[in-house]
């Protein structure tokens, strides 16, 4: 589908506080006096409050952007190709409202092993596997979505695995199924103009490499050499219906 007029959009860094005696640093303080870009909440940011964390987005969006047809959670490590991100969105016959989608995670079972960087400990959830969801790297979902799954947080009980627990558990719970979506991946790809000419995200890419992409994605005559490639090849291949964690 051809985009003829781009999405109006708004770019905001959600933070929590640093611990110590310093929680919002003069840096920060600075960017959100220059960019006005920057949201901080009273929490400490940390990889076990990133459900917090996305509370706060949903939060935040409902009493800022009631109007948003979209709403997109990113890590500050993924690359993005906004164009192929705004034609995904733009196109009807994939985008049904109300619409969740990224890269779908199926039959995944909590980890009781205290030692991993994903443990779940039987109290917070009793089930065997965990519904259906979305790698917390980037997922978007329909605005019409916001104050469903805000609401849905706000009478479950926290866990702390963000992804898991709202496209995941607030999802299932307001009956929404999360979609999966080839142009989105939680692996690293390759630092290519014709990977990420046809993608819409990739994870795990340095500031040095963000920056090497954009210039590459920017030069017509970079991009144009990958036009005889087959588009599948610089999606993902390993899946059947979803990935497994």
């Amino acid at each position: 589908m051809k985009v003829t007029t781009p999405m109006e959009s708004k770019l905001v860094f959600l933070l929590g506080m640093a611990r110590g005696g310093n929680p919002i640093s003069n840096a920060v303080q600075e960017e959100s006096r220059i960019y006005g870009d920057i949201v901080v909440e009273e929490f400490v940011d940390s990889y076990t409050n990133l459900t917090l964390k996305s509370v706060f987005m949903l939060k935040w969006v409902h009493n800022n952007c009631p109007g948003a047809k979209f709403v997109m959670k990113v890590d500050d490590d993924i690359f993005l190709n906004v164009p192929n991100l705004q034609r995904t969105l733009l196109n009807k016959t994939i985008t049904k409202i109300p619409h969740l989608t990224g890269t779908l995670i199926c039959g995944a079972r909590p980890i009781h092993d205290q030692w991993s960087k994903w443990y779940s400990p039987k109290y917070m959830f009793r089930e065997g596997k965990y519904p259906n969801y979305l790698s917390g790297t980037g997922y978007v979902f329909s605005g019409d979505l916001v104050k469903p799954l805000l609401d849905a947080a706000l009478s479950t009980p926290y866990f702390h695995l963000e992804d898991v627990f709202i496209t995941g558990i607030c999802a299932r719970k307001v009956g929404v199924h999360p979609k999966d979506n080839l142009g989105f991946s939680f692996y690293p790809r390759a630092v290519s103009p014709c990977v990420y000419k046809e993608a819409i995200l990739g994870h795990g890419v340095k500031p040095s490499e963000m920056v090497k992409l954009w210039n590459m994605l920017n030069q017509p005559k970079t991009v144009a050499r990958c036009n005889g490639e087959k588009k599948s090849k610089y999606l993902r291949k390993d899946l059947t219906t979803c990935s497994k964690r």
